[in-house]
Protein backbone atom coordinates (compact mmCIF):
# COMPACT_ATOMS: atom_id res chain seq x y z
CA UNK A 1 0.00 0.00 0.00
CA UNK A 2 1.52 3.00 -0.87
CA UNK A 3 0.60 6.84 0.38
CA UNK A 4 1.53 9.41 -2.44
CA UNK A 5 0.99 12.52 -2.31
CA UNK A 6 -1.92 14.22 -4.31
CA UNK A 7 -1.86 17.39 -6.32
CA UNK A 8 -5.08 19.11 -5.84
CA UNK A 9 -5.03 20.46 -9.73
CA UNK A 10 -4.60 17.06 -10.85
CA UNK A 11 -7.91 15.68 -9.08
CA UNK A 12 -10.73 14.67 -11.60
CA UNK A 13 -13.51 17.62 -9.94
CA UNK A 14 -17.31 16.56 -9.60
CA UNK A 15 -17.66 19.82 -10.54
CA UNK A 16 -16.43 19.56 -13.98
CA UNK A 17 -18.06 15.96 -14.50
CA UNK A 18 -21.18 16.13 -17.54
CA UNK A 19 -24.20 14.71 -15.68
CA UNK A 20 -26.32 12.42 -17.32
CA UNK A 21 -29.70 14.00 -17.68
CA UNK A 22 -33.25 12.72 -16.34
CA UNK A 23 -35.89 11.46 -19.09
CA UNK A 24 -38.26 14.65 -20.24
CA UNK A 25 -41.45 12.73 -18.90
CA UNK A 26 -40.41 13.23 -15.50
CA UNK A 27 -40.96 16.90 -15.20
CA UNK A 28 -44.58 15.75 -16.18
CA UNK A 29 -44.17 13.34 -13.10
CA UNK A 30 -42.56 16.33 -11.10
CA UNK A 31 -45.73 18.22 -12.32
CA UNK A 32 -48.73 15.77 -11.42
CA UNK A 33 -46.77 15.29 -7.64
CA UNK A 34 -47.05 19.08 -7.20
CA UNK A 35 -50.58 19.37 -8.44
CA UNK A 36 -51.93 16.69 -6.27
CA UNK A 37 -50.01 17.49 -3.29
CA UNK A 38 -51.68 20.94 -2.91
CA UNK A 39 -54.91 20.46 -4.35
CA UNK A 40 -55.01 18.28 -1.04
CA UNK A 41 -53.54 21.02 0.91
CA UNK A 42 -56.13 23.09 -0.58
CA UNK A 43 -58.94 20.32 0.26
CA UNK A 44 -57.92 20.02 3.89
CA UNK A 45 -57.59 23.54 4.62
CA UNK A 46 -61.05 23.83 3.54
CA UNK A 47 -61.59 22.09 7.31
CA UNK A 48 -61.50 25.63 8.73
CA UNK A 49 -65.22 26.21 7.61
CA UNK A 50 -66.17 23.07 10.01
CA UNK A 51 -64.51 25.13 13.50
CA UNK A 52 -67.46 26.96 14.23
CA UNK A 53 -66.37 28.31 17.12
CA UNK A 54 -63.79 30.47 15.42
CA UNK A 55 -65.23 33.62 14.23
CA UNK A 56 -63.21 34.59 11.34
CA UNK A 57 -62.90 30.89 9.60
CA UNK A 58 -64.27 32.44 6.57
CA UNK A 59 -61.28 35.03 6.13
CA UNK A 60 -58.96 32.67 7.30
CA UNK A 61 -59.73 30.19 4.90
CA UNK A 62 -60.06 32.61 1.82
CA UNK A 63 -56.06 33.39 3.01
CA UNK A 64 -54.86 30.00 3.94
CA UNK A 65 -56.39 28.99 0.10
CA UNK A 66 -54.79 31.87 -1.60
CA UNK A 67 -51.00 31.33 -0.08
CA UNK A 68 -51.26 27.79 -0.98
CA UNK A 69 -52.37 28.71 -4.39
CA UNK A 70 -49.14 31.37 -4.66
CA UNK A 71 -46.90 28.55 -3.34
CA UNK A 72 -48.53 26.45 -5.78
CA UNK A 73 -47.59 28.29 -8.78
CA UNK A 74 -44.38 29.46 -7.69
CA UNK A 75 -43.22 25.59 -7.07
CA UNK A 76 -44.79 24.74 -10.51
CA UNK A 77 -42.62 27.36 -12.14
CA UNK A 78 -39.01 26.83 -10.07
CA UNK A 79 -39.74 22.82 -11.28
CA UNK A 80 -38.51 23.16 -14.71
CA UNK A 81 -35.36 24.72 -13.32
CA UNK A 82 -34.73 21.84 -10.46
CA UNK A 83 -35.21 19.20 -13.65
CA UNK A 84 -32.65 20.75 -15.81
CA UNK A 85 -30.18 20.81 -12.51
CA UNK A 86 -30.76 16.89 -11.61
CA UNK A 87 -28.33 14.26 -13.33
CA UNK A 88 -26.58 11.79 -12.24
CA UNK A 89 -22.85 10.53 -12.93
CA UNK A 90 -21.08 7.01 -12.87
CA UNK A 91 -17.26 7.05 -12.78
CA UNK A 92 -14.89 4.56 -11.97
CA UNK A 93 -15.00 4.30 -8.45
CA UNK A 94 -18.25 6.28 -7.25
CA UNK A 95 -21.71 7.34 -8.57
CA UNK A 96 -23.03 11.31 -8.19
CA UNK A 97 -26.42 12.18 -7.77
CA UNK A 98 -27.17 16.08 -8.21
CA UNK A 99 -30.35 17.85 -7.09
CA UNK A 100 -32.03 21.12 -5.58
CA UNK A 101 -31.66 24.81 -7.29
CA UNK A 102 -32.31 26.33 -4.02
CA UNK A 103 -30.69 23.91 -1.51
CA UNK A 104 -28.49 22.46 -4.20
CA UNK A 105 -27.42 18.80 -3.11
CA UNK A 106 -24.29 16.58 -4.53
CA UNK A 107 -24.21 13.18 -2.88
CA UNK A 108 -21.42 10.83 -4.22
CA UNK A 109 -20.87 7.03 -2.91
CA UNK A 110 -18.26 5.02 -3.79
CA UNK A 111 -19.37 1.38 -5.17
CA UNK A 112 -17.52 0.01 -1.93
CA UNK A 113 -19.93 1.39 0.57
CA UNK A 114 -23.16 0.48 -1.71
CA UNK A 115 -24.72 -2.76 -0.26
CA UNK A 116 -28.59 -2.75 -2.21
CA UNK A 117 -29.11 -1.57 -5.54
CA UNK A 118 -32.87 -2.05 -6.51
CA UNK A 119 -35.05 -0.31 -9.44
CA UNK A 120 -38.99 0.64 -8.35
CA UNK A 121 -41.72 2.55 -9.40
CA UNK A 122 -44.98 4.68 -7.68
CA UNK A 123 -48.28 4.88 -8.88
CA UNK A 124 -47.23 8.23 -10.90
CA UNK A 125 -43.75 7.34 -12.51
CA UNK A 126 -45.98 3.80 -13.29
CA UNK A 127 -48.33 6.46 -15.14
CA UNK A 128 -45.62 7.58 -17.46
CA UNK A 129 -43.40 4.75 -17.48
CA UNK A 130 -40.26 5.90 -15.66
CA UNK A 131 -38.42 3.99 -12.66
CA UNK A 132 -36.20 4.87 -9.83
CA UNK A 133 -32.64 3.23 -9.13
CA UNK A 134 -31.87 2.99 -5.60
CA UNK A 135 -28.42 2.65 -4.10
CA UNK A 136 -28.75 2.14 0.02
CA UNK A 137 -25.49 3.31 1.34
CA UNK A 138 -23.62 1.11 3.93
CA UNK A 139 -21.91 3.62 5.17
CA UNK A 140 -24.83 5.83 6.50
CA UNK A 141 -27.68 4.12 8.60
CA UNK A 142 -30.61 3.93 5.92
CA UNK A 143 -29.15 6.33 3.73
CA UNK A 144 -30.17 6.19 0.33
CA UNK A 145 -29.39 8.07 -2.85
CA UNK A 146 -32.78 7.57 -5.26
CA UNK A 147 -31.68 8.28 -8.97
CA UNK A 148 -35.34 8.94 -10.47
CA UNK A 149 -36.83 9.72 -13.85
CA UNK A 150 -35.20 6.39 -15.74
CA UNK A 151 -37.30 4.41 -18.52
CA UNK A 152 -36.85 1.23 -17.72
CA UNK A 153 -33.94 0.08 -19.78
CA UNK A 154 -31.87 2.70 -18.69
CA UNK A 155 -32.77 1.67 -15.01
CA UNK A 156 -31.77 -1.90 -15.46
CA UNK A 157 -28.54 -0.94 -17.41
CA UNK A 158 -27.70 1.67 -14.57
CA UNK A 159 -28.55 -0.88 -11.72
CA UNK A 160 -26.46 -3.71 -13.96
CA UNK A 161 -23.58 -1.25 -13.92
CA UNK A 162 -23.68 -0.44 -10.52
CA UNK A 163 -23.57 -4.15 -9.71
CA UNK A 164 -21.01 -4.80 -11.86
CA UNK A 165 -18.72 -1.96 -10.69
CA UNK A 166 -19.01 -3.20 -6.52
CA UNK A 167 -17.77 -7.00 -8.09
CA UNK A 168 -15.28 -5.37 -9.47
CA UNK A 169 -14.16 -2.76 -5.73
CA UNK A 170 -14.40 -6.34 -3.79
CA UNK A 171 -11.89 -8.08 -5.90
Amino acid sequence: MTNKQMNPESIDRIEHSTYTPLEKKYLKVQFVKVTLVYLGLMAVSLFLLCAEGFAYRYAATIIVECGLLVASVVNLLILPKAYNYKGFVIREHDITFRSGIIFPSVITVPFCKIQQVSVCQNPVTRLFGLYSVDLVNGAQLLATIRIPGLTEERADKVKALVIESIKNENK
